[in-house]
């Protein structure tokens, strides 16, 4: 797989998350979750796979800006992103995440492995 198709598949991926996320698509995070999963919230829960699978739900529209995408040797990557969420409460109101996500690359395919995720 060339650099270029490895980047390209990354980015992907980070664009799908926001949606996916709003949209509860838990069968698309069960396939791209690491069974190590872990993710640090906004306000410094951590998360495992189980327990985030578990709180999804519908909700607000999430829009994401890839800042950079990096491999690091052929089995792991790191994405940088910020986030903006709209609140369901008040459509106007926009709040924004940094997020870092650390990616390994297992049989064939990228799984996520660790989020991070704070508010700017």
């Amino acid at each position: 797989m060339s650099d270029q198709t490895t980047l390209a598949e990354l980015l992907a991926i980070n664009e799908r998350i926001g949606p996916a996320e709003s949209a509860a698509d838990s069968a698309w995070f069960e396939q791209l979750l690491h069974e190590r999963f872990t993710m640090r919230r906004p306000g410094g829960a951590l998360s495992t796979k189980e327990e985030f699978l578990a709180g999804l739900a519908p909700g607000s529209e999430r829009r994401t800006t890839m800042v950079s995408v990096e491999t690091h040797g052929t089995h792991r990557a790191t994405a940088s992103c910020l986030v903006e969420k709209w609140t369901l409460a008040d459509p106007q109101q926009v709040q924004v995440f940094d997020n870092l996500r650390v990616f390994l690359r297992q049989d064939g395919r990228w799984r996520l492995l660790t989020w991070l995720a704070e508010p700017v």
